[in-house]
């Protein structure tokens, strides 16, 4: 079977927004084992959008279809298919009746606007798609040999209905159980381009698997998925993968950094302070993103200026008088302070220069010196990490610093 995803609406064209619908569609398909051939995007126009739906059912089996389902007079999306598929627009009760429970639900009366109503106005024939996150039935019809299903906009909204309603439709059609399994291993220090000339073998050894790559920088997530009716065990095959990959595998559970080291304190009891200068909290951001982080994060100190260090890290005076706010003996100060300021088990830090501007012969720009303090003792490296952009290199010396501590707590 072959799918397609249409996307609606000006301000995806416009650019005003990303339309991240079609790629977590496009995943989904993937994962049920559904082919795509093809992403259209169009505006809100009744002809335009006409128009693909009558293109994309000459050509595909299913087409997932988001946007312009909305009350207002932009939302054209149910007119124009009932304009691609000559079934006429008719008031819908069953949809009628979805949207007024969800506006019961919450307080907002028994009585429709006439504006919201508009949104029970479907295709003759469509089925319903209740949902329950907004106020915008979605609905699915067949138009020649291809089934349509057609979802909100608004990305949660979406969501919820493809996994709830839409996704359990798929398997129908295609008579899959939908039972598969995904492993996923996450990589760091190794260019995309790499890690897949060190995995060329995958599918002479594990003809069986898909293995696919995905670029989060500064990490590149390797995954693999197999259907259970497929036989061999995809253990074996992500056992070739991490040993191709060595150390590089920084979690084979799917994991960020700050998720597989939030994981390894804890499983140690451990906690943990930080202390940044060029990666300006932002360490500390990717620490508390993970949830439990109260577990084990206990103290951050972004001290930019050289006053902050030794009145709140106790660095040396001597040491940036001699050295410099970039050097290794203050990185390692800072985190024997950060530690010792925190009370915690572990340390790490960060000082470095991120661009555009501040580099000089001797300490480039991309230059970052990174400290680490635990129980036996302090150290700290210097790494040069240019980009070419201020925001990735704080993302590529913060992701540094988490894989420093991270290789210490594995030891």
């Amino acid at each position: 079977m072959i799918a397609e995803v249409l996307s609606t609406g000006d301000e995806v064209l416009l650019g005003d927004i990303t339309d991240t619908n079609s790629s977590f569609l496009c995943r989904r398909l993937k994962e049920a084992g559904i082919a795509v051939g093809g992403i259209t995007a169009v505006g809100d126009d009744v002809n335009v959008i006409s128009h693909a739906i009558e293109t994309i059912a000459a050509r595909a089996d299913i087409c997932l279809v988001t946007g312009g389902l909305g009350p207002t007079r932009d939302d054209l999306t149910a007119e124009a298919c009932a304009e691609a598929s000559g079934a006429p627009l008719e008031r819908n009760d069953v949809a009628l009746a979805s949207m007024t429970a969800y506006f019961e639900k919450r307080g907002w009366g028994k009585n429709l606007s006439r504006v919201n109503e508009k949104q029970a106005w479907l295709p003759k024939g469509a089925g319903v798609l209740e949902n329950h996150n907004g106020t915008a039935p979605g609905f699915d019809i067949t138009i020649g040999n291809c089934r349509f299903f057609f979802m909100p906009g608004v990305p949660s909204e979406m969501r919820l209905m493809f996994t709830g309603q839409v996704k359990p439709r798929l398997l129908e059609l295609t008579g899959e159980t939908g039972e598969i399994t995904v492993e996923r291993l996450m990589v760091f220090g190794l260019p995309e381009s790499v890690v897949g000339e060190k995995l060329e073998g995958f599918y002479t050894r594990f003809p069986e698997f898909s293995l696919g790559f995905r670029a989060r920088f500064p990490m590149i997530e390797v995954k693999l998925v197999a259907r259970q009716e497929d036989g061999p065990d995809i253990n074996a095959a992500k056992d070739w993968v991490s040993e191709q990959l060595g150390r590089k595998v920084i979690s084979s559970r799917g994991l960020t950094l700050a998720q597989e080291t939030g994981r390894l304190l804890t499983e140690a009891g451990q906690t943990l302070s930080v202390a940044e200068s060029c990666t300006g909290g932002l360490i500390a951001s990717l620490i508390t993103d993970v949830a439990g982080a109260s577990e084990y994060f206990l103290f951050s100190a972004t001290t930019y200026a050289n006053s902050a260090k030794m009145n709140i890290l106790k660095v040396s005076r001597k040491t940036l008088e001699d050295n410099g706010a970039v050097h290794e003996l203050t990185a390692q100060e800072m985190a024997e302070g950060a530690r010792k300021a925190g009370g915690s088990d572990w340390a790490v830090s960060t000082t470095g220069i991120a661009g555009p501007t501040g580099g000089t012969g001797e300490k480039p720009v991309g230059t970052v010196c990174i400290g680490v303090a635990g129980p036996d003792g302090a150290s700290a490296r210097r790494f040069v990490l240019d980009t070419g952009d201020r925001g990735r290199n704080k993302l590529l010396f913060a992701a540094t610093a988490l894989e420093m501590l991270r290789r210490q707590l594995v030891k």
